[in-house]
Order: C-alpha cells, then sequence, then structure tokens
C-alpha cells in the first residue's frame, strides 16, 4: 500500500495561491456588503472586523 509524504514538492505553493484567491474573494464580497448596508446594521463591527482580519492574512501569505 503506498504512503504519501507529508508535502510533496510546491504543495506549499499551491496552498498559497488557493489562500490568496479565497481572500480575494471574501475582501471583494466584505466590500459590496460594506457598499450595500446601512451605516447603523449591527453586524457592521463584525464585517469591518473581518476585513480586517483578511487584510491580516493577505499579508501574512505574501510574507
Amino acid at each position: 500500500m503506498p504512503t504519501w509524504p507529508a508535502e510533496r514538492p510546491g504543495d506549499s505553493q499551491r496552498m498559497k495561491v488557493l489562500d490568496l484567491i479565497h481572500v480575494m474573494c471574501a475582501q471583494a464580497f466584505y466590500s459590496w456588503a460594506l457598499r450595500e448596508i446601512n451605516p447603523m446594521h449591527p453586524d457592521l463591527p463584525r464585517i469591518m472586523m473581518r476585513r480586517q482580519e483578511l487584510a491580516d492574512k493577505q499579508q501574512r501569505i505574501f510574507a
């Protein structure tokens, strides 16, 4: 029975690309949500916090 290595060469680069695509899509969604949401909506702080988390994650991906 074959056993797979823990990580093949290039896997970390592929994961970085997938992570980056996810972050970019999520950032686009939250930017759209901020444009559309009422400024007094109770979820506004949560959206702002999530956008900051995504920005931090994007910086870690490029580090």
